[in-house]
Order: C-alpha cells, then structure tokens, then sequence
C-alpha cells in the first residue's frame, strides 16, 4: 500500500535536513585536516630555515621552499579529510554517543536500494533528524588546538627566517680554503640600462667583455670557491657580499675599463683573477639644425614672416624641440635683448627622430632699422639633468642704406673666409648681373643687400688693419687728402724717398675705403650696375697702394759687441769648454707598460711546473694590459687570452696555458712595435749598387722574371 502524500512530504523534509548537518560537519572536518596538515608543514618550514642559515642560504631561497612545504601540507590534510567525509555520520556518532546508532542507521539508509519499506525509512530519518537538531559540529569536531598549531608554526618560520637574516658574515668566519683550491665556476651578470632608455635588463652568462649603456647598473653574481671574492676596476677595489652560496656586487657603467674578480683562500693570499672588460656607450646629446633658411639674411622689409623648418635626432629618445630667438636693438653701449620662442608643428617619424615647421613673424616684433633677430633650435633628449643642444644660430639683420652688418653674432663662412678680398666681392657683382634674368626681383634685392654687407665688411677689415687712423681721413675733403706737408719731411734727406712713397700709399688706401662706401650705398639702393664701377676702382687703387715695395723695419738702438773670447786673437782666460746637457727621451708611459708586461709573459712562460700563484700573476698582466686602454680592440684581444690563460694555469692544465701565453705576447708584441719609431734606412753603397745591377742583368738576360 503506497504511503500517503504528506508522509512522503515529511519523510523527504527530514532526509533534506540531516544531509545538510552531515554536509556542515564534512566542510569543519574538512579545515580542521586542512590546519592540522598546514601546521605540519609550517613547522617543517621552520627546521628547513634553520638548516639554511647553517649551509648559507638566501632568505629568498628558505622563504619559498618553506612555502611550498606549507602548501603541501596543506594539500596532505585535504586528501585525509576526504576519506573522513566518507564516515562522517561514524565520526558524528562517536562524538553523540546518546544517539544509539540512529545516526550511522539513518545514513546507510539515505543510500539504501528502493527496497526499504517507506514507513520505516521515514520513521528513522524522522527521529535521526531531530537528534541531530540538538548537536552543533562546533561542539562535536573542536578547531582550537588545530589552530594553535597552525600559530605556533608560523612563529617558528618567522623566527627561522629572521635568523637567516641576522647570520654573520662570512668576512667574520671565512671559510677554510688553501689557495691550491680557490676557484671561480661562473660569473653571472645582469646589465640594467638606465630607466629613461625604456630598455631590457640583458642577462650574461660568464662573459668576457660587457657593453654597457653610460649609466647601467651591472650586477654580478659570482659562484665559485673561496674565503672571500675581491673585485677591482678603475675606480678601485672592494670585497663582493656573499648571498646564499655565491658572492654579489655591482658596477655602475661610466667609463671604459675591467672587471677583475679575484678570489681570496684563508690565507688572504690573491687567487687567480677572472677579467672582464667593461666598454660604455656614452649616450651622445641630441643634434639639431635649422634647416630653412638655414643662412644669414639682411633684409630692408621689417614686416615679412619666415618660413622655418628644424630637425633633431638623437640615438635614444628625444624630450623637446623648440626654436628660440633673440630681438637685439640698440647701438653704441646701450643694447636691448629680448628672448622669446616661437610655436613649432612637430612631426615625429619615431622617438628618435622629429621634424618641426613653423614661422616667425618679423612684424610682431617691431622691428627697425640696425635690429637683428638671433634665431636657433633647441632640443632634449630623456636623460635627467641633460643640458640642452643648441643648433647653430642665424641672424635676420634689418638693414638700410650705409649701415654695417652687426657683429658679435654667427655669420656666413663664406663672408669670414673672404672678409679683406675686394676681388670676390667683385666677382660676386659680376656673378648677380649674369644671373639676373633667371632671378625674381625679392631674390635680387636680396643677393643685392647681401653684397652690400659683405662691402661693408670688407671696408670695414681695411679700416681696423691700418688701426683705425684712417676713419677722419675718410670723411673729410679729398683735397685735404692729398696735402700731405711733404716740404716738412724733405729736411730728412735720407728718408725722404721712403717717407713720400708712404704718403702716396696711405693717399691710395683712403681712395680705395671711399669707393668701398660709395660702391656699398649703390648696392643698398640696387643700382648694381653702378657699384660694380666703384667695385673696380676700389680694387685698381688698393693695386697701387700696395704696389710699391714695403717694409717694417725695427731700429736697432745698441750696437753688436764683438765677443773677444770667441777671437784667436782675445784673452784666453775665460775661455771654456761647452758642455750641454744630455737630452732625455720621453718615454710613453703607456709604452712602458706594455714592454713590461711582455716582459713578464717571458718570463712566466719559461717556469717550470705552474701553480696557482702563476696564475694570479698571469691575470694581474691582463689586467695590466687592459689598464692601458681599455677601449682598445688590440687590447682588450689579448687580456682576453691572457686571462684565459690564468684559468688555465689555476686548473692545471699547463700545456694549454703555454699555448695562450705565446698568443698574448705575439699581440703584444705588435702592439708595441706600432708605437716604435722606425730606425732610419741606411743607403746601400756603390759596390752593393753594382753587385745588384749585375744580378738584375743576369736574370734579365736568363729569363727570370724578378
């Protein structure tokens, strides 16, 4: 007979609720396994840091074994609580001994064949249900002690870290190690460019040159045997730090140099060194160039706007590009400078190179007659505290009739190199007319004013050169030129020759000056047809001015005395023998070395029986020769074989070491015969002359070809 609705009801209601206590008590019993295995991990965490400050190593190293011991634990714990959730409902009996079994009952039924009478069924999980709903798995399954273990062994991992910490040093306790067995297995480094270079850490495995970014940190890691690990470079020596098993230290890149890693047996005797040679790569400041106009300009209109352009390139980044100008105004002691920048568009092809175009409008700056405009490009690279590069500087000169270029500001080479020659500003005037057709008007007026300040300068160079006398000579009459009082001066009989071809030459000088001035105000107005004649005979009378022989004598106010005692004839008294003193020869000091060195790879190759003290001296000649220039390729070869040389000797293989140390004095010894003067060939004599031509015929006529 089927069981009623509401029994059913009831009966399933009940086996809802004792699953969920059984399900509660699983996940308590589940962590309390999870805990206990934790705890027992911890505290063989902790014995695995104290047994790691004794073998010395790293605090890294202890933390992350210890880690792994306490996961697995852990894990351990888990496995075991799944094979309790199997007789949860036994282990709950044990701890509600009052149930009788009805709890163990009441579960093997829940799981029981469809066979089991309903009734039954219901009635079992009813009364298990309610004695169940009387019991707490806090109460039945305690998680006090499983956490005061899981405490407890995380204060002894604690503890066992912090000792690992606070072991001494091994400078204080060095390790008992003759010098037969000091070793050096590897070297390993880490290269860390500076963070503005936006660049990878490099990692190295034993190298023997490092290339570096100016400004890296170099770290090495060196595993080997020994008390102590010594490092030396250019800027001097100190002990490594001993991390764990191996040493380490770091090098800060700012100069070309070595490495050498020595290790120290107890004795504190040197071991053979291991040598690395260090280049640095300096990181070159920005270039920058105006690119339009890209030259000088003498301009008459003050109101025009310029056209610029700037590029800037750098081997690493660029920061900024800006274009700065100066407005100087003023004359005499009294000038006016005004800074200000100008907007740029910049176009940046990469971080390395950027374009920029903008303009500079000449009439928001007011500008008048005899004002200059000093214009540059300005860039920054990435690099902190890097000073700013400057592209050359170029003027805008606003120019009138007769003024003189400003000086004090970059101009043309053209216009330095040609500075007191009047034939090629002629030449140039000759070169304008021809090319006027082909010109437009601004282009010709603009090649016109150029001209003009170059006349001007020209002008100007004959004025200063004859110092400067000559300025009233110019302005005034023509007439008053050519009186020159020659009747005062014929009274010198002697010099009157000497003295009124003088005069004739200052006269000619004077004319030239005033063409210039007239040929240079005709340029300025754009009549260059009319300067070009002034041009000319400007030139013509310099041509006779300087003509004429002459010289600059110095009057000689003493007259010689003959020296008696270098006479046959003198007194003999205070006569002597000369004796000099012996010149001494400068002697290269880096050439000195080098001898020295090759010197002592002789000797060193003729000992018998190497040892490990041959070796630290074998690697104290690299290094040596290394000193000398570190950014040398010749050099940096052979301290390459002359270290691997030292690790051959340490290591016993004397054969290969002999083999190394004929290679590293061959190199040297070109290296050195390169910095030695050669010795004058001597010519060979007649006879050997002879003997030569008579060979020469022999084997001509033989038919031997020479």
């Amino acid at each position: 007979m089927p069981a009623p609705p509401e029994s059913r009801v009831r009966s399933e209601h009940a086996a809802a609720t004792f699953r969920a206590f059984l399900e509660r008590a699983a996940r308590r019993v589940t962590l309390i396994a999870a805990a206990q295995g934790a705890a027992v991990g911890l505290g063989i965490a902790a014995v695995i840091a104290l047994v790691a400050r004794t073998i010395r190593v790293s605090t890294t190293t202890a933390l992350l074994i210890g880690a792994l011991v306490v996961l697995l634990g852990a894990a351990i714990g888990l496995v075991v609580a799944a094979r309790r959730r199997r007789r949860i409902a036994m282990l709950v009996e044990r701890g509600a001994p009052q149930s009788r079994n009805l709890i163990v009952t009441a579960a093997e039924l829940m799981d029981a064949p469809p066979s089991i009478r309903p009734e039954v069924r219901s009635l079992v999980l009813d009364r298990a249900t309610r004695v169940v709903g009387e019991l707490e798995p806090a109460r039945l399954f305690p998680a006090g002690r499983a956490l005061v273990a899981v405490g407890a062994g995380a204060l002894l991992w604690a503890l066992g870290l912090i000792l690992i910490d606070a072991r001494p040093a091994a400078s204080a306790r060095p390790l008992d190690v003759p010098l037969e067995e000091v070793a050096i297995s590897d070297i390993a480094v880490t290269v860390s460019p500076p963070a503005y270079a936006g660049r990878a850490a490099q990692a190295i495995d034993d190298p023997s040159r490092i290339e570096a970014l100016a400004g890296s940190r170099i770290v090495l890691t060196v595993s080997g045997t020994a008390a102590a690990m010594n490092i030396e470079t250019v800027a001097g020596r100190r002990s490594l730090a001993v991390n764990g098993g191996a040493f380490t230290g770091e090098v800060i890149a700012d100069a070309d140099g070595f490495i050498a890693i020595e290790p120290v047996p107890s004795d504190g005797r040197p071991g053979a060194r291991r040598l690395i040679g260090l280049s640095v790569i300096p990181d070159r400041v920005p270039r920058v160039r105006v690119t339009a106009p890209g030259r000088d300009l003498f301009l008459t209109d003050a109101r025009r706007t310029l056209a610029l352009a700037v590029e800037a390139d750098d081997d690493i980044a660029l920061a900024s590009l800006t274009l700065r100008y100066t407005r100087v105004s003023g004359s005499g002691e009294r000038f006016t400078f005004i800074d200000g920048e100008t907007p740029l568009t910049i176009t940046r092809t990469d971080a390395r190179t950027w374009t920029a175009r903008g303009t500079l409008a000449l009439g928001a700056l007011d500008l008048e007659p005899g004002d200059v405009v000093v214009y540059r490009g300005v860039a920054t690279d990435r690099r902190p505290g890097a000073t700013p590069t400057e592209s050359d500087a170029f003027i805008v000169e606003i120019t009138s009739p007769g003024a003189v270029a400003s000086e004090g500001f970059a101009v043309d080479d053209e216009l330095d190199r040609n500075a007191v020659s009047q034939q090629m500003v002629i030449l140039k005037t000759e070169r304008l007319l021809e090319r006027r057709r082909s010109m437009t008007e601004e282009a010709f007026v603009e090649e016109a004013m150029t001209l003009a300040a170059e006349q001007r300068r020209v002008r100007a160079e004959f004025v200063f050169m004859m110092g400067g006398e000559l300025a009233q000579e110019v302005t005034g009459d023509e007439t008053g030129i050519s009186e020159l009082h020659e009747e005062e001066e014929a009274e010198a009989s002697d010099d009157i020759l000497a003295g009124r071809l003088a005069n004739r030459g200052r006269v000619e000088i004077v004319r030239a000056i005033r063409a210039m001035s007239d040929a240079a105000t005709l340029l300025t107005a754009k009549q260059v047809d009319s300067a070009l004649v002034d041009e000319k005979l400007a030139l013509e009378h310099l041509q006779r001015a300087f003509s004429r022989t002459r010289y600059i004598l110095r009057a000689l106010t003493l007259r010689e005395r003959l020296d008696l005692t270098r006479r046959l004839s003198g007194s003999l008294v205070d006569a002597g023998r000369d004796v000099r003193s012996r010149m001494e020869i400068d002697v290269d000091s880096a050439v000195g070395v080098l001898r020295r060195a090759l010197a002592e790879i002789g000797e060193l190759a003729g000992t018998e029986g190497m040892g490990a003290a041959d070796g630290a001296r074998a690697s104290v000649i690299a290094q040596d020769v290394l000193s000398v220039d570190p950014s040398s390729d010749a050099l940096q070869e052979i301290a390459g074989v002359m270290s691997d040389a030292a690790n051959a000797i340490s290591r016993g293989r004397e054969a290969e070491a002999r083999g190394l140390l004929d290679r590293s004095a061959i190199g040297l010894g070109a290296v050195v015969r390169e910095s030695l003067i050669e010795a004058p060939s001597r010519p060979a004599s007649g006879d050997a002359r002879r003997l030569n031509g008579a060979l020469s015929d022999a084997l001509r006529r033989a038919g031997v070809p020479r």
